[in-house]
């Protein structure tokens, strides 16, 4: 699979989850790619934003700047900022 079609395959896979929030272990296991793949598709791309907490397992956290102004109010935007929880 190509670059590009990986990183459409990584976009979805977020956009359609239930979750606002996926790690790449996750996301890797729903589209078939390795997590390490994940991972370097989401530091290249700008669309992606990364929590800037672990959960609850240490495990990155990451989601799509259009997922996330979607699924959050602008009052938990703003609290997410000031508690350094994630940057927009």
């Amino acid at each position: 699979m190509d670059e590009i079609a990986a990183a459409e395959k990584v976009r979805a896979a977020i956009t359609n989850s239930r979750y606002q929030w996926r790690t790449a272990q996750g996301i890797a296991a729903d589209i078939g790619i390795s997590a390490e793949a994940v991972s370097r598709i989401i530091s290249n791309g700008n669309e992606f934003l990364q929590a800037y907490r672990p959960n609850a397992r240490g495990e990155t956290l990451y989601t799509t700047r259009e997922k996330y102004l979607s699924d959050s109010t602008l009052a938990q935007r703003i609290l997410d900022v000031v508690t350094n929880k994630v940057g927009i």
